[in-house]
């Protein structure tokens, strides 16, 4: 008999828990994936310089996933009890014990437990070859993936299917309990207008302030280190979202949807103007599940744009730091050269550009300090015979225009003010410099900041110190041996300037020292030799391939546990709720009526968390970028989350409908 209950009570719900049991077999197959990537043999042979990472970061995100998804089913395993409330109760009336019903409770929540973690290890076997191949070709790395589940693994796996679902079949039997103690419910206390008018504005005073609040985060990041300011504004920005969110909703929402109520072109009149009470009323209740998934859909979208800012600013560093395979200055030149006629290194292309050293002082604006400090010069048209590359992170200039290329105080964060009133020594003054961050030859073959001027004020300026830089282009690398490279190590400092300051820069001069000095002083500076990519490309490549695949796998599992809740909280009404729509029916409102009030309220359901999720987001990146670079790759972001929730939005529809129509046989 009791087989036939727990059998009765799954097929009455058979829509929705078929929608949760996915949703949960989605989860519990990218929690395998993660944890079984950690200790992949293909992945530790192809990934041999990352061994301990991989380990380490796999560990940390397999558990912190685990800890999300629990989070999620014990949440949602509520709304499966609350829609059975009525039905435990019958059971206590026609005699049925409590410890009865308690337990029946139990094992219906183990048994849907166990379904899901059957097909989420299915899908964990059959999709992990294709997860590893899409991490390999994330980090560019040629080499077959092959799939694999340790002992230990297996072992975690199944632990936590034990420990999991005994914790979620308990605390579903404690609620069953308090459900039949307490037997009647809480009646719903409406709030007057008058409170949540003022708590709506006070909300949105909130998000504003915390939006100010962002603006001056991406100006402080940069003391993160030595300073508790940026982290102290991290957390009122987030208390702020959360808070003010929540009183926006809780505030203006049902205000709206009361002067929405009043207006007879959009509530109708008569006998329809039930149908939109009715909506309204849905549409109160989940109020608080709208905010929780406004916020965490916001969370996931935010992971995933950082994502690709950050991934962007790494690449743009690097390549700033590494514009050529190979880079010298004439002190290396010849033995470099020599280095590459042995192995027969097949050269794509080859730069020479002269530069010149000369003394500056300036007031630096990002610093700001007063500076004085050795600078290289490279005029205008030796800048633009490079190739366009070496340009790619610097303003436009013309030929009478100067450019000051200085280093990134932050990757977060980048100082795009021009610098004004430089003084260069026995040269007229700079007045005016538009900003940049790509170094020809690379910023670690300059010792400090670097100056594109005009032709004409090149050839004038008198140098302190002259010297010409050498970058070379490879077909299949440079081929230098390790027994080469260490070699090479003994030219990596080419000379070393000693700044003499005076009281003024006419009377300042610089003394070149080729030999390394006993101690280093603040106006010692240091000319690189040479300068060479080699493995350090590879590396960036999979440590940014294998942090793209990471946090774009958690925010989408995030973003897909999310629409689940909001469909099943739709498709799960109580019986009062069926009673209205019963009601509704019987006073004569039409098929296609009701079938309109569905659809309302599956378009409201899923666009107010795709409207608020998606202006939270992009406040955050418009603080953060200024508006200067909303890429497509930030369209297509935002695209693909308004698509996979219309999707869900679309499910829950057809899914609800067909429920509606075979409940009421309409």
């Amino acid at each position: 008999m009791y087989r036939k209950i727990i059998k009765r009570s799954l097929s009455n719900m058979r829509d929705s828990y078929v929608i949760y049991i996915l949703a949960c077999s989605f989860a519990i197959g990218i929690f395998g994936i993660l944890l079984s990537m950690g200790d992949n043999p293909s992945v530790h042979l192809a990934l041999h310089w990352w061994d301990n990472f991989i380990y380490d970061i796999s560990s940390i995100m397999s558990g912190l996933f685990a800890f999300f998804a629990f989070i999620y089913m014990a949440y949602v395993d509520g709304f499966f009890i609350k829609q059975q409330r009525n039905e435990f109760l019958t059971f206590e009336k026609l005699g049925m014990q409590r410890w009865i019903i308690v337990t029946l409770s139990f094992f219906q929540t183990a048994i849907v437990q166990a379904v899901a973690w059957i097909i989420g290890l299915s899908l964990l076997l059959i999709f992990q070859k294709f997860m590893g191949m899409l991490l390999f070709f994330l980090m560019q790395v040629r080499f077959n993936f092959e799939m694999y589940l340790g002992w230990d693994n297996l072992y975690i796996l199944l632990e936590v299917f034990a420990v999991s679902t005994l914790i979620l079949s308990l605390i579903n039997a404690i609620k069953t309990m308090r459900i039949l103690q307490k037997k009647k419910t809480k009646p719903l206390v409406k709030t007057r207008w008058w409170l949540r008018i003022p708590a709506g504005a006070f909300g949105i005073i909130l998000l504003l302030s915390a939006q100010i609040c962002t603006a001056y985060l991406f100006k402080d990041m940069r003391m993160i280190s030595y300073s508790g300011k940026p982290l102290a504004e991290i957390f009122y920005i987030m208390m702020d979202d959360i808070v003010g969110t929540y009183l926006v909703y809780y505030g203006f929402l049902p205000s709206i949807l009361d002067i929405m109520e009043r207006i007879h072109s959009v509530a109708y009149s008569g006998v329809n103007i039930f149908s939109f009470k009715y909506m309204k009323e849905r549409l109160f209740q989940n109020i608080s599940i709208l905010w929780f998934v406004t916020e965490l859909s916001a969370l996931a979208l935010a992971l995933l744009t950082f994502c690709y800012f950050g991934y962007q600013a790494v690449h743009q560093n690097y390549n700033s730091a590494y514009p050529f395979e190979l880079a010298a200055n004439k002190d290396t030149v010849k033995v470099i050269r020599d280095e590459l006629h042995k192995n027969k290194a097949k050269v794509k292309g080859s730069y020479k550009t002269e530069v010149k050293i000369n003394l500056v002082s300036y007031y630096s604006k990002s610093n700001q300090t007063y500076t004085r400090q050795p600078m290289t010069f490279m005029s205008y048209s030796a800048y633009k015979s490079l190739p366009k590359r070496m340009r790619k992170g610097n303003s436009k200039i013309n030929s009478h225009q100067f450019l000051k290329i200085d280093y990134n105080s932050s990757l977060m964060y980048s100082n795009h003010t021009n610098e004004h009133d430089i003084e260069v020594k026995n040269a007229p003054m700079i007045q005016t410099a538009k900003w940049g961050y790509s170094f020809p030859y690379g910023s670690s073959m300059h010792f400090g900041p670097m100056m594109i001027v005009p032709d004409k004020y090149y050839q004038k300026m008198p140098a302190e110190v002259t010297d010409t830089f050498y970058g070379w282009d490879f077909k299949k690398g440079d081929r230098l041996s390790r027994k080469q490279l260490q070699k090479l190590n003994s030219y990596r400092d080419a000379y070393y300037m000693k700044v003499n300051f005076k009281s003024s820069l006419e009377k300042s001069n610089i003394e070149v020292m080729k030999k390394e000095p006993n101690k280093y002083e603040a106006a010692i500076y240091t000319q690189s030799g040479f300068l060479r990519q080699g493995s350090i490309k590879k590396r960036l490549k999979q440590g940014g391939g294998f942090y793209l695949f990471i946090v774009a796998l958690f925010s989408v599992a995030l973003l897909v546990a999310l629409g689940s809740v909001l469909t099943l909280r739709i498709l799960l009404r109580d019986d009062y709720q069926s009673r209205q729509l019963r009601t509704l029916q019987k006073i004569g409102v039409e098929e296609s009526e009701i079938k309109g009030i569905i659809r309302r309220e599956n378009t409201l359901t899923f666009l107010i968390p795709i409207v608020f999720a998606s202006l939270q987001a992009y406040a955050a990146i418009a603080m953060f970028d200024f508006g200067h670079h909303i890429s497509k790759n930030i369209i297509l972001i935002y695209g693909g989350y308004v698509i996979l929730y219309g999707l869900f939005g679309l499910i829950s529809f057809k899914i609800s409908w067909r429920g509606v129509k075979q409940k009421f046989s309409l």
